[in-house]
C-alpha cells in the first residue's frame, strides 16, 4: 500500500482519495489553495479512518510515494512545477492532457491515472465499475499504477496519451453531449420528462449491446420529411432557437449518414 498526497479537492479528488483510503492506502496530505476546502476533504477522509494533513502550503506536504494531481487541466503544469525535486511518482488524472506535461516540468517519475467516469461529490460511486486508463514513464511505475487500480478492484487499460485523448473525446460525446440533449429534452417534455427515462436507458443499453449504427431509428434515419417538418414547426413555435438549431444539425447529420440523397430539410 502507498502513501499518497492529493492535490485538489474537487469531485475527482474527493471520490478517488476516499476510494484509495478505503482500499487501504494512506492519504497523508490534502492540498488546496483554499485551506477550508482542504480541511473539508481531510474531515471526509476521517470517516474512512484517514488522518490526512490538510494544507495550502506546498512546502508542508510530507514525504509521499505518490503525488496525485487532481486539478483542472489548465492548472496541471503550474501545479506540477512545485514537484520537480520530489522522488515520488507524480500523476495527473486528466483525460485530455498529455503525460509529457509532467516530464517538461522536470519531474523524474511521472504518469497518468485517468478514471473514465463522471464523478460528483454529492453522489457516491463504487470505484469497481470505473475503467482507468494508465500511462507512466517506466515499466516499474506502470506496475505501481496497476497495483493501485487492482487494489480498487477496477478494470484498466494501459495506453498512450493519444489513445487516452481519443477516449476522452468519445467520453464527451457519451456523457457531456448526451446530458446536454437531456437538458433540451427535459425542457420540451416538461413536466412529463420522467416518461423519457425508460427510453433513455434502453437506447444506451441497446446501442452498446449491439452497435449504435445498427440500431439507429427515428424520422431522420427514415428521411421522413413530413414528420421532421412537424417537429421543426413545433420547435419554432414553442421553444427557443437553441432547440431548433440542435434538432436541425443532428437531423441533417443522420440523413446524410443514411440517406445522402435526401439531405435537404
Amino acid at each position: 500500500m502507498y502513501k499518497i498526497s492529493v492535490i485538489g479537492t474537487g469531485n475527482l479528488a474527493t471520490r478517488i482519495s476516499t476510494g484509495l483510503q478505503q482500499a487501504g492506502h494512506e492519504i497523508v496530505a490534502v492540498f488546496d489553495r483554499d485551506i477550508a476546502k482542504a480541511e473539508h476533504l481531510s474531515r471526509t477522509l476521517k470517516r474512512y479512518k484517514g488522518k490526512a494533513l490538510f494544507t495550502s502550503d506546498y512546502g508542508s506536504i510530507p514525504d509521499s510515494d505518490i503525488i496525485l494531481i487532481a486539478v483542472s487541466d489548465d492548472a496541471i503544469e503550474e501545479v506540477a512545477g512545485h514537484f520537480n525535486m520530489t522522488g515520488a511518482l507524480v500523476l495527473h488524472t486528466s483525460g485530455g492532457t498529455e503525460m509529457e506535461v509532467l516530464k517538461r516540468c522536470g519531474i523524474k517519475r511521472y504518469g497518468v491515472l485517468y478514471p473514465l467516469m463522471t464523478l460528483s461529490k454529492s453522489k457516491n460511486i463504487d470505484l469497481k465499475i470505473i475503467p482507468f486508463l494508465l500511462e507512466a514513464g517506466s515499466e516499474a511505475d506502470i506496475e505501481i499504477l496497476t497495483d493501485i487500480v487492482t487494489s480498487l478492484k477496477a478494470e484498466y487499460k494501459i495506453c498512450d496519451s493519444k489513445k487516452r485523448l481519443e477516449m476522452h473525446v468519445a467520453a464527451v460525446f457519451v456523457s457531456n453531449f448526451v446530458n446536454y440533449m437531456l437538458i433540451l429534452a427535459y425542457e420540451i417534455a416538461n413536466p412529463d420528462y420522467v416518461f423519457l427515462l425508460p427510453l433513455a436507458i434502453e437506447s444506451v443499453r441497446k446501442g452498446f449491446l449491439i452497435e449504435p449504427q445498427k440500431v439507429q431509428t427515428g424520422p431522420a434515419k427514415r428521411a421522413d420529411m413530413k414528420t421532421i417538418g412537424r417537429h421543426t414547426a413545433l420547435l419554432k413555435e414553442r421553444f427557443g432557437k437553441e432547440h431548433l438549431e440542435v434538432y436541425e444539425l443532428l437531423t441533417k447529420s443522420i440523413i446524410k449518414k443514411y440517406n445522402s440523397q435526401k439531405s435537404d430539410i
